[in-house]
C-alpha cells in the first residue's frame, strides 16, 4: 500500500491534463485484450451516442439533478481527501 500512496502523491503533482492522460492509460490497462470482447471504434461511438442520448432525455424530463462542474469536482476532492490515511 505504501507504493500506491507514493504513486498517488506523485500523480497529484501532475497538471490536470497529465492526470487526465494518466487516468485514460490506467483505464485502458483494465480493458480486456483484443479478441476478448473489445469494442471497435464504431461500436464505442454507437454505445456512447446511445448513452448520451439517454442522459439528455433524462435531463429534459427532469429525472436527474444537474450539478455544477465546480461543485462536482469539490465533492470528488472531498471524497478523495476523506480516503487518504
Amino acid at each position: 500500500m505504501a507504493a500506491l500512496n507514493t504513486v498517488l502523491e506523485q500523480a497529484l503533482q501532475l497538471s490536470d491534463d497529465e492526470r487526465g492522460e494518466l487516468i485514460g492509460q490506467l483505464l485502458r490497462s483494465l480493458e480486456p485484450d483484443a479478441g476478448e470482447g473489445e469494442l471497435t471504434a464504431d461500436e464505442w461511438e454507437a454505445a456512447w451516442s446511445s448513452e448520451l442520448g439517454q442522459r439528455a432525455r433524462e435531463v429534459r424530463k427532469g429525472a436527474v439533478e444537474l450539478i455544477d462542474g465546480d461543485e462536482a469536482l469539490a465533492g470528488v476532492r472531498r471524497s478523495i481527501t476523506a480516503r487518504r490515511p
